[in-house]
């Protein structure tokens, strides 16, 4: 299991360890009458530090992952753009727009599209037929994206790869009986000084 994952599922433990406590003694300290008005006047202090605490964790979350907001900067125009055409069951990928079944039909069996490592690409996600999940998916089994692929409708993910090879698009919907078999393929390279 990648590290990122194993501190993700540490940190969840932790915190819900500490949510149990906080309110396991909250729960405990409530069967306990409280007599006079000074105790309420001591709750009532403790709520702006509280809240502070609650919008610092909130800051530091914001701090901490917007980063890796996975979208290009606003007006920046992704520098590739892959159609993908969702149908029973493969994907059909094309730098052009797949329109018709016959198209779809040679694109899901043609050769992989190749995009630039590094640069942001623009998957224009649809449908043929039936909705279903596109994810695109690393060589070492790393989901990137997904998003839907439906009938009628263009959904777009944007992703930038950061080291060349082939990469893997998944259904992420149960789709049919061959849903398990439904894939497309993205090859990204290197860019020559020809591609430039």
């Amino acid at each position: 299991m990648p590290a990122i994952q194993v501190l993700a599922i540490s940190l969840f433990i932790v915190l819900s360890v500490i949510i149990f406590v906080v309110y396991a003694t909250f729960l405990i300290s409530t069967r306990k009458p409280v007599e006079g008005a000074d105790y309420y006047k001591q709750v009532a202090k403790l709520r702006f530090p509280f809240f502070i605490l609650l919008l610092l964790l909130l800051l530091t979350g914001l701090v901490l992952t917007l980063p890796k907001f996975p979208y290009p900067p606003k007006g920046k125009f992704p520098d590739a753009v892959v159609y993908v055409a969702g149908k029973q069951f493969a994907f059909a990928l094309d730098t052009q727009p797949i329109e018709t079944e016959d198209r779809w039909k040679e694109r899901s069996e043609a050769e992989p599209v190749k995009v630039p490592v590094g640069k942001w690409v623009e998957f224009r996600v649809t449908s043929l037929d039936v909705n279903h999940g596109f994810s695109l998916y690393d060589e070492n089994g790393k989901l990137l994206g997904q998003t839907q692929a439906m009938p009628g409708y263009v959904n777009r993910l944007f992703v930038k790869f950061e080291k060349p090879g082939i990469y893997t698009a998944f259904c992420m919907e149960l789709c049919g009986n061959s849903h398990h078999r439904m894939r497309g393929v993205v090859e990204v390279v290197e860019e020559t000084l020809s591609q430039k």
